[in-house]
């Protein structure tokens, strides 16, 4: 097959050119093709004086750039990045850019450079770019659009360059830098270049700081109707008490623990603590309480839906988020995985985190029922995610709609299967999923 043939290709065109010590401005761009032309037509030189404006020219592009080796910057730089960031939604984060010489930096400019992922060969065999079916037959034949478009996704963020303002001799800025995600999951910054000009702003000298490190992108998220919201009454909680330290909502006195951050003034034991110089507080007896659970179907093929079951299994998780209630986040990978937030359990980011580097999975639906069926005893109320719809996943919902929980539906579709889904059931249109979750309405 000739994309096979031409994939290793593309991957060394395509390969950043990180021994580069310098790149052309806009003002050398020009010159450029000045001096060619003056080159032409100073080649007869009894007849014109061209040449000597070319030697002129090329003897300055010559001098700008050996220049640059002698007004090499004294800085060091590093990175101060945010824990998180959302996809989609532009964000800032700093470098700082500390002058380690004894004279002050002025007009630098710093480039900060992901690590450039190329497609697999798989990726490029079967998937493709969202104009392609637009594009000529050549164009569709050589896949190039495809694999730039595959390579920009994978790679998964841009990043503005910035202008450093001068730097006193050891002293130290704080560059913002602008950067847009354009996917959910792990991005990898990989190095930093400072950027210096020439004393003709002909060229920049680059140079180069390895600094790999690594981002969490978080799925984008769409803004959920406030009236959403499922309770299905308090139920036993196994191991509750451990479960339930920071609220108590029972009159049962179980024993006296030594505080701990978030627990509330009126549970402290006032003559407990006099005598142990350390505040200590009452636990009590409590093991009913609201847990929901967040069911994720992540099976679907096709990617362009099951990236949007993700973001709304976000946007539900947020909405949801509650001290005084659990939510369980239930989700396919190599089995199926159990996470649980709120009343003294893990924080909710840990299940953003799991959303962001969620894969696909090509375990069978079947297997998310079973585990789904084992903790549905526990639960209030359950809200099920279905990134596609299907013969399985209709018999999945209706399975979890006989158990007797109260229980919503969320379909991932594209415009062919709304006429297949229950009229009980919300289907979500992939190009249309903010403006059916604004329209939500339940009593």
């Amino acid at each position: 097959m000739f994309r096979d043939k031409v994939y290793p290709a593309y991957v060394r065109a395509m390969r950043p050119k990180l021994r580069r010590k310098r790149q052309g401005t806009d003002r050398s761009q020009a010159l450029v093709p000045l001096i060619v032309f003056c080159a032409v037509l100073g080649l007869n030189t009894d007849k014109s004086l061209a040449y000597q404006l070319f030697a002129l020219l090329l003897c300055t592009i010559l001098i700008s750039r050996f220049s640059l080796r002698f007004s090499k910057p004294n800085v060091s730089v590093h990175r101060k990045l945010p824990n998180y960031a959302t996809a989609r939604q532009p964000f800032e984060y700093q470098i700082v850019v500390d002058n380690t010489g004894n004279r002050t930096e002025a007009d630098l400019r710093l480039v900060d450079i992901p690590l450039v992922q190329p497609p697999t060969r798989q990726q490029f065999r079967t998937e493709s770019e969202p104009e392609e079916a637009s594009r000529n037959a050549y164009d569709q034949f050589i896949g190039f659009h495809r694999f730039m478009y595959l390579q920009r996704r994978n790679t998964g963020i841009t990043i503005t360059a910035a202008h450093v303002p001068d730097v006193a001799r050891k002293s130290h800025v704080a560059v913002r830098m602008q950067a847009t995600a354009s996917r959910r999951g792990l991005i990898q910054l990989s190095s930093t270049h400072v950027l210096h000009p020439d004393p003709l702003n002909l060229y920049e000298g680059i140079t180069r700081f390895e600094n790999p490190e690594t981002i969490v992108i978080l799925p984008k998220r769409y803004r959920i109707n406030a009236d959403v919201f499922l309770s299905g009454g308090r139920h036993f909680q196994p191991g509750g008490i451990s479960a339930s330290w920071s609220i108590g909502e029972s009159d049962e006195f179980v024993s006296l623990r030594d505080y701990r951050d978030g627990d509330s003034m009126r549970k402290i034991h006032w003559p407990s603590s006099a005598k142990q110089n350390k505040p200590v507080v009452r636990e009590f007896q409590d093991e009913y309480f609201v847990r929901q659970a967040l069911v994720l179907d992540n099976t679907c093929v096709i990617s362009e839906q099951l990236e949007e079951a993700i973001s709304v299994a976000a946007s539900f998780l947020l909405a949801l988020n509650n001290s005084d209630s659990m939510l369980d986040l239930i989700y396919l990978s190599d089995q199926a995985e159990i996470l649980t937030s709120g009343r003294g359990t893990s924080a909710i980011n840990e299940q953003l985190e799991a959303l962001a580097t969620l894969k696909r999975s090509d375990e069978s639906v079947n297997k998310l029922l079973s585990a789904s069926l084992k903790h549905i005893k526990k639960l209030s109320g359950c809200i099920l995610i279905l990134s596609g719809w299907s013969a399985a996943q209709q018999a999945f919902a209706e399975t979890l709609d006989r158990s007797g929980v109260p229980l919503r539906v969320f379909v991932i579709t594209d415009n062919q299967s709304l006429k297949d889904i229950p009229a009980h059931y919300v289907p979500l249109p992939v190009n249309a999923i903010q403006e059916a979750l604004s329209a939500l309405s339940f009593p």
